[in-house]
C-alpha cells in the first residue's frame, strides 16, 4: 500500500473537504426558505445527530480494522464476500458517481458565473454545446485527476490548502452575517439584516414537520465523513487518528452548519432567502456587492475539492478490492517517485523494492481509470435522477456498517467467518450446524431490524390517515427497539478479542475507540437510515435495486470463486513473501508497515493467521 503518511490534521482536512460545501452554499438557503425558516439551524443539528449515529460505528470499526476500503473491508470480514460486493457498489455511488455529479454541478455554476449567454461565439459554443453535454464538468474532473496523478504528497497539500480556505470563507460569511445583523458594520439603508428576523424562530407554516423534512434533506450535507476510513491504510496511526478524524469532522460540520444557518436567517427574512444562492444574495440585499461576488467566486474555487476527494476515495476502494482479487490487478499497482513530480518507476507486480526512502506509492493506473470514468460521466451524463440513487445507496451503506459493528460485537469474525479457535475434537458437521444456527440467528435479527425500520418510514410517509400513519410508525419503532433490547442480552465475551489486542496494543496502555450504548445506538442508526430510505422515492429505490442486481450478477458470473478467500493458500502471498490482501493485515503479528522502499518491514514474520486458518480447515475436511 502507499506508505503511511497522513496525520490527524491531514485526515480531518480530507474529511472536511469531502463534506463541507454544498451544505452551506446551496442547502442552507433551501432549508431556510422552503422547510424550516430560522429553525433550519435545528434541522442541521438533528441531521448531524442522525449522521453521528452512523459515524460512531465507523469510528470503532476503523480502529478495529485499520484497512483501506472502509465498509467494503468491514463487510468482507464481518458479513462475507457478497455483502462486501454490495458495499463496494454503494461506495462507488457515493464516491465516483457523486463526484461526477458535483463536477457537473460545478460546470453549470461556472457557466452561470462567467455569464456567456451568446452561443454564437466560439467560447459560447464550447460552454453550451447542447445535447446535455457539459464540457466544463469534464475539465474540472480532468484537473482534479491530474492533481492526484502528480503524487500523494501534492494532492494532500492541495486538499489541506483548499479545505482550510473553505473553512475560512465560511467563517467570514458567518461572522459577517452576525455583524450585519447586530449593526456593528455599515449596510444598505434598506438592508434587511437584523436579529428580529429570527422571530418567529419556528414559523407556523413549517413546524414541526418542516424541521424533520429539512433534516432529511440536510442529512446529505454530512455525507463523505466515511471517506476518511477509506484512507486508513495511509494513516500514520490509524487506530488512534482515524476514529478521532471521523468524530472531529462530524463535530466541525455540525458547528459550521449550525452557525451558518443562524447567520443566514439573521441577514434576511426566511421568506426572502434565495433557495439557490442564499448567502451571496443576502449579502447583495444588504449592499455588500463585493461580498456577494466573493461568495460566488469562493464557491467556484472550493467546490472542486469534493470532486478530488471523491476520485481519491474511489481509487482507494478499488485498491483494496484488487488486493482481494475482486477487480483486475492493475488497480493495485503502485508507482514510486520522489516528491514534487520526480521520475517514477513501477515493478511488474506494482511495487518498487529499490524505491527511494522518501518515495510514496501512487496508484497511477487506478487514478487514470477512475479519473477518465469521472470525466466521461460528468461530461455526458445529465444526472437527472442520480441524487435519489446516491442517497439510497449511501443510506444502505450506513446500515450495512452498523450491521457489521453488531456482528463484530456479538460474533467475533476471527472465530466464525475466518474460522479461528475451533475445537479440533469436534466433527466438521457439528461445527457447521452450530455455526449456521448462530449466524442465522443474528442474521434474522438484523433482517427484522432493517425491515421494521423501513416499514416505519413507509407508514409515516405514505399512509393517508394521519392517526393511522403515526400509530403504525410508532408500532414498528417499538418493534425495532425490542429487537435492539433482545440483542443487548447476547454474550459479548469474545467479541472484543481481536488482532490488535493480540498484538499487545492494550498492553501498551492504549485503548481502541468503542461505540457507546451498543446495541442501542447502532440499532437506532439502522432505524434512522431505514426510515429515510423509505422517503427517497420509488425512482431512487427502483434504480438502486436494478443497479445492485446488475452488480451482484456480474460478481457471480465473473468474480465469484476468484477472490483471495476462495484461492489456494499458496496464492495468498506474493513470491517475495509480501501480503497480497489488505484484509490479511488485520491478522498479522505486527500491523506496522515499513517506512522505507514501500515494503513491509516484517516480511519474515511467517504466514498470516488467515492463511493458517485456511490450511487448518483443509486438513479437517481431509
Amino acid at each position: 500500500a502507499p506508505l503511511r503518511h497522513m496525520n490527524l490534521f491531514d485526515l480531518v482536512a480530507f474529511g472536511v473537504g469531502c463534506t463541507v460545501g454544498s451544505g452551506v452554499f446551496v442547502l442552507a438557503g433551501m432549508a431556510a426558505s422552503e422547510y424550516a425558516g430560522p429553525a433550519s439551524s435545528v434541522s442541521y443539528l438533528l441531521a448531524g445527530l442522525v449522521a453521528s449515529l452512523s459515524g460512531l460505528p465507523y469510528a470503532e470499526l476503523s480502529a478495529a480494522f485499520p484497512l483501506d476500503g472502509s465498509t467494503y473491508s468491514y463487510a468482507y470480514i464481518a458479513l462475507g464476500e457478497v455483502f462486501a460486493v454490495v458495499s463496494s457498489l454503494c461506495q462507488t455511488l457515493e464516491y465516483g458517481a457523486a463526484g461526477a455529479a458535483v463536477a457537473r454541478s460545478w460546470g453549470n455554476k461556472f457557466v452561470d458565473w462567467v455569464g456567456s449567454g451568446d452561443d454564437t461565439t466560439a467560447v459560447g459554443r464550447f460552454l453550451n454545446p447542447g445535447g446535455g453535454v457539459n464540457p466544463m464538468a469534464g475539465v474540472i474532473a480532468l484537473v482534479c485527476s491530474l492533481i492526484l496523478l502528480l503524487g500523494v504528497r501534492e494532492s494532500k497539500a492541495a486538499t489541506n490548502v483548499v479545505s482550510s480556505t473553505k473553512v475560512l470563507l465560511i467563517m467570514f460569511m458567518t461572522v459577517s452575517g452576525f455583524l450585519l445583523a447586530s449593526g456593528v458594520v455599515p449596510k444598505a439603508e434598506d438592508g434587511p439584516a437584523t436579529f428580529d428576523n429570527w422571530s418567529p424562530f419556528f414559523p407556523d407554516e413549517f413546524r414541526p414537520q418542516g424541521i424533520v423534512d429539512g433534516a432529511s434533506i440536510l442529512f446529505f450535507a454530512y455525507l463523505g465523513f466515511d471517506c476518511i476510513c477509506n484512507l486508513s491504510g495511509e494513516a500514520k496511526d490509524p487506530v488512534r487518528d482515524v476514529p478521532r478524524a471521523v468524530i472531529l469532522t462530524l463535530a466541525i460540520d455540525g458547528a459550521v452548519y449550525f452557525l451558518a444557518a443562524l447567520a443566514l436567517t439573521a441577514m434576511q427574512s426566511y421568506s426572502d432567502i434565495s433557495a439557490v444562492s442564499g448567502f451571496s444574495r443576502a449579502f447583495g440585499a444588504n449592499g455588500w456587492a463585493w461580498a456577494e461576488a466573493l461568495c460566488l467566486a469562493g464557491e467556484i474555487v472550493v467546490l472542486p475539492l469534493v470532486v478530488l476527494t471523491s476520485i481519491q476515495s474511489q481509487t482507494r476502494l478499488f485498491f483494496a478490492m484488487s488486493k482481494d482479487r475482486l477487480v483486475p490487478a492493475f488497480f493495485g499497482k503502485l508507482s514510486f517517485s520522489r516528491p514534487c513530480c520526480g521520475g517514477s518507476r513501477e515493478d511488474k507486480d506494482g511495487s518498487s523494492k529499490k524505491a527511494d526512502a522518501h518515495a510514496v506509492g501512487n496508484l497511477t493506473r487506478n487514478t487514470q481509470f477512475c479519473g477518465l470514468a469521472t470525466v466521461l460521466l460528468a461530461t455526458f451524463v445529465p444526472f437527472r435522477y442520480i441524487e435519489s440513487l446516491i442517497s439510497a445507496g449511501a443510506l444502505l451503506l450506513f446500515s450495512i456498517t452498523c450491521c457489521c459493528l453488531l456482528t463484530v460485537r456479538y460474533k467475533c469474525p476471527s472465530e466464525t467467518y475466518l474460522g479461528l479457535d475451533i475445537d479440533d475434537n469436534a466433527s466438521f458437521l457439528s461445527l457447521a450446524v452450530a455455526r449456521s444456527r448462530k449466524e442465522l440467528s443474528l442474521g434474522r435479527i438484523l433482517v427484522l431490524l432493517n425491515a421494521f425500520s423501513i416499514a416505519s418510514g413507509l407508514c409515516f410517509g405514505y399512509v393517508k390517515n394521519s392517526a393511522a400513519s403515526y400509530s403504525l410508525s410508532a408500532v414498528f419503532f417499538v418493534l425495532a427497539f425490542m429487537v435492539a433490547h433482545y440483542m443487548s442480552h447476547f454474550e459479548e465475551a469474545s467479541a472484543t478479542r481481536f488482532a490488535l489486542d493480540r498484538n499487545g496494543y492494550l498492553d501498551r496502555g492504549r485503548r481502541r475507540f468503542r461505540t457507546p450504548l451498543v446495541p442501542y445506538l447502532p440499532s437506532m442508526a439502522i432505524y434512522a437510515n431505514g426510515f429515510m430510505i423509505a422517503h427517497v422515492g420509488w425512482q431512487g429505490l427502483a434504480m438502486l435495486a436494478a443497479y445492485l442486481s446488475v452488480g451482484v450478477a456480474g460478481y457471480l458470473l465473473f468474480g465469484s470463486g476468484r477472490s483471495l478467500v476462495a484461492s489456494p493458500p499458496d496464492e495468498s502471498h506474493h513470491e517475495d513473501g509480501r501480503i497480497a490482501s489488505s484484509l490479511q493485515e488485520a491478522f498479522l503479528e505486527d500491523g506496522e508497515e515499513g517506512r522505507e522502499g514501500g515494503e513491509s518491514s516484517n516480511i519474515d514474520r511467517g504466514k498470516s493467521e488467515i492463511e493458517k486458518t485456511i490450511l487448518n480447515k483443509e486438513r479437517r475436511i481431509v
